[in-house]
């Protein structure tokens, strides 16, 4: 199930997605890693599948992609969910920063983002703004 909600909210599109990038491995370490998480993640999946048979009569994994792709929409989409949905929505909210976070940290994500963490450079780059060494035409953060 995991690994099915991890797909929809990056799916393999052209580009690799959440599958190639071993996302469902990652929250499987980080929700084993902290047992804070263990239980609101547990309970999220267990709600999903609840609803999922309330709603539809099957549960979450035997849905068809467009009808998982509905209930997930109206969990992920602001103004869209239903009165005692909340559960879900948490969940689906964790279940997505979990799914972000370890895309982007894997190897397929960084490449994505074109990282240039990744790229070796026979000497450094130097700075582009060579009239504004110091940055002044940087806004400030506010304090």
């Amino acid at each position: 199930m995991v690994e099915r909600l991890s797909e929809m909210i990056i799916p393999s599109d052209g580009t690799p997605g959440a599958k190639e990038a071993g996302v469902a491995e990652f929250i499987d370490f980080m929700v084993w890693s902290d047992p804070e998480e263990q239980y609101a993640f547990r309970m999220g999946l267990t709600w999903l599948n609840a609803h999922s048979e309330r709603k539809m009569g099957k549960k979450f994994l035997e849905l068809n992609p467009e009808q998982q792709t509905s209930m997930l929409e109206r969990l992920g989409c602001k103004g869209k969910a239903r009165p005692g949905e909340e559960d879900g929505q948490r969940f689906f909210a964790l279940m997505r920063e979990f799914t972000v976070t370890g895309f982007y940290t894997s190897e397929i994500g960084y490449k994505e983002l074109d990282n240039p963490a990744l790229k070796f450079y026979s000497e450094s780059p130097e700075c582009p703004h060579k009239d504004d060494r110091e940055h002044t035409h940087l806004t400030r953060a506010a304090s």
